[in-house]
C-alpha cells in the first residue's frame, strides 16, 4: 500500500493482494473531507474493533482486517495488520464521503507525511 498525495487529495493506493483483500483499488480522500489524522503507534488492539459488522473484505482472524465495516451508524476502510504497530487514523467530515472513518497501517515516517501534508498545503507525495 502507498499513499500519493496531490494539492487537493490524498490517495490511497493498493497493491497487488491488499486489493483482492479489500475489495478495493484504490480511496481518494479530498482535503476538504479530513476533519482529523491521528497516528497510534503501538500495535492494534482486538478490543478497539469490537462491534464491528464486515460488509465488503476480508478478516483473517490474528492477522489483518481489510476492507468497509459498519459500527452503529458509521461506516469505516481499514486495512489493518493486527500484528504490526501503527494505525493511522483519517476521521472525515460527515457527509464529505461514503466513509466516516479509515484505519490503516503503516509506519511512522508515513504518517506524519500524510499529517504535514494534511496540515500544510502544498507538498509532494508520501
Amino acid at each position: 500500500m502507498r499513499f500519493v498525495t496531490q494539492e487537493s487529495q490524498v490517495t490511497l493506493m493498493l497493491e497487488g493482494m491488499e486489493r483482492l483483500w479489500a475489495l478495493k483499488r484504490r480511496l481518494q480522500i479530498p482535503r476538504f473531507a479530513i476533519a482529523e489524522i491521528r497516528y497510534e503507534p503501538d500495535v492494534p488492539v482486538l478490543q478497539d474493533f469490537s462491534g464491528q459488522l464486515r460488509m465488503l473484505g476480508t478478516a483473517w482472524p490474528m492477522a489483518f482486517a481489510a476492507g468497509t465495516f459498519w459500527k452503529g451508524n458509521e461506516r469505516e476502510f481499514w486495512y489493518v495488520r493486527l500484528k504490526q504497530p501503527g494505525i493511522l487514523t483519517i476521521e472525515v467530515k460527515p457527509g464529505a464521503l461514503n466513509y466516516d472513518r479509515i484505519r490503516v497501517t503503516c509506519n511512522e515516517d508515513v504518517a506524519q507525511a500524510i499529517t504535514d501534508w494534511w496540515r500544510h498545503p502544498a507538498s509532494g507525495s508520501a
